[in-house]
């Protein structure tokens, strides 16, 4: 059911992208700010990018104009050469999927483990009875989950199974890209590890492009092969490799917060401690 397809050109491009918002109240002045500020990148087919960069830098805003959630003040978002917003047959929703922060907002909590992931195999393929239980299993079997748990609802799943239930729902309709928007962040240091092994995984087995954000270089230096770093709405560094950010001069690098996040960079062999 993979969705994958060769094809000439990025997958995702992002043109000068601009999204401002108006902040103020009834009785107040309304103060426009500029979340994402002429930003462009590209990412290729099976690739991982990271979009790293601290709160309120821009990141979650970029990620719903990727997945075509909010659209852009200027600019475009294209996927495969088509904007964002034209796509919306079956095959084009189904072609991008997100992961997000809170795996628990993110799910009924009246829904088992087996209706969640089901969703999107009832939605885009039409699955029912042995067929979709028999592939619900696959699915977790392939996150690490336990098949027979599949009638479990979310508060009896610890944090990291959960955040492993949103992954296999998003892998369900066996998306192109992966938008995971600080998908790992709110575990605890061993979950995280085990989750980006998992995602790693996904990427060599799938060959699904990820688009990875984050605040935290750890998990950068541990699944990403290309990085962008936001600083108020801008991307103010990218480096086309991990390899060439990690060896750069650090007194060329143009913002301090990049510095920053630099020397979280664990030891070459990347693992999370």
């Amino acid at each position: 059911m993979s969705g994958n397809r060769t094809t000439a050109g990025p997958l995702l491009e992002v043109r000068n992208v601009r999204k401002h918002y108006r902040r103020g109240g009834l009785f107040g002045r309304r103060d426009s700010v500029e979340a994402v500020n002429g930003v462009s990148f590209h990412l290729e087919a099976g690739r991982c990018l990271a979009l790293a960069g601290p709160s309120g830098s821009g990141k979650s805003t970029l990620a719903r104009l990727v997945l075509g959630l909010e659209t852009p003040d200027a600019g475009e978002v294209l996927f495969r050469g088509q904007p964002v917003a034209a796509r919306t047959g079956r095959d084009d929703r189904r072609a991008v999927q997100a992961v997000f922060q809170n795996s628990l907002g993110a799910v009924n909590p009246r829904f088992s483990a087996k209706d969640i992931i089901a969703e999107p195999l009832r939605c885009f393929f039409g699955l029912r009875g042995t067929a979709l239980t028999a592939k619900v299993g696959d699915l977790m079997a392939e996150v690490g989950l336990d098949p027979n748990s599949m009638e479990k609802l979310p508060h009896q799943f610890s944090g990291g199974e959960l955040q492993r239930i949103c992954i296999a729902r998003a892998l369900a309709p066996g998306p192109e890209l992966l938008v995971l928007d600080e998908a790992v962040s709110s575990l605890d240091m061993l979950n995280q590890a085990r989750i980006v092994e998992l995602l790693a995984q996904v990427r060599q087995d799938r060959k699904t492009a990820f688009l990875f954000i984050t605040h935290d270089m750890r998990v950068v230096a541990a699944v990403a092969d290309s990085l962008a770093v936001m600083d108020r709405g801008r991307i103010c560094h990218y480096a086309d490799s991990l390899d060439a950010a990690l060896a750069a001069d650090r007194e060329t690098i143009p913002s301090a917060l990049y510095r920053e996040l630099l020397l979280a960079v664990p030891p070459a062999d990347g693992r999370l401690t």
